[in-house]
C-alpha cells in the first residue's frame, strides 16, 4: 500500500518539474480545472492547466491519479513552448493484481538563433573555425 501512495505522490509533485514554476506564476492567461472523486470503488483526481504570457511562453499540463480495488496508477502529459523551442513529455504508471506497467515519452526542439555579432555577412567564417573566404 505504501508503494501505491508513493506512486501517486510522485505524479502529484511532477507538475512544477515538467512545466516549471516560473512559467505558471508569470502566465498572463491561465486555465485550470480539477475534478476529485471518492467512491466505494476508489478515488481519483484529474487536473488540467494551461497558460500563456506576452513573452511567447505557453504551457499545457494534464494529469490523472487514481486508486481502486484493482490497483492504482497515474498518467500525466505536459508541453511547453517558448521563443526558440518547445518540449513535450508524457509518462504513466499502473500497478494491480495482474502486474505493473510504466513508460514515458519525451521530445524537445530548439532553434539555432545566432546573434548578429556571431554571423559575418562578408562570408568570412573565421569565427566558426573555417579558413574564410575573400569577396
Amino acid at each position: 500500500m505504501r508503494s501505491i501512495i508513493r506512486l501517486l505522490a510522485a505524479g502529484a509533485v511532477a507538475l512544477p518539474v515538467l512545466v516549471g514554476a516560473a512559467g505558471i506564476a508569470s502566465a498572463d492567461a491561465e486555465y485550470e480545472d480539477s475534478t476529485v472523486a471518492a467512491t466505494p470503488f476508489g478515488a481519483g483526481i484529474h487536473t488540467v492547466e494551461s497558460g500563456a504570457d506576452e513573452d511567447g511562453v505557453a504551457y499545457f499540463y494534464e494529469s490523472f491519479l487514481g486508486a481502486g480495488p484493482m490497483g492504482a496508477g497515474f498518467e500525466q502529459t505536459g508541453s511547453l513552448s517558448y521563443p526558440g523551442g518547445a518540449a513535450y513529455g508524457h509518462e504513466f504508471g499502473f500497478v494491480g493484481p495482474f502486474g505493473a506497467v510504466a513508460g514515458d515519452t519525451e521530445s524537445s526542439a530548439d532553434t539555432n538563433d545566432w546573434d548578429d555579432e556571431d554571423w559575418d555577412d562578408e562570408g568570412d567564417d573565421e569565427d566558426w573555425g573555417g579558413e574564410g573566404e575573400d569577396d
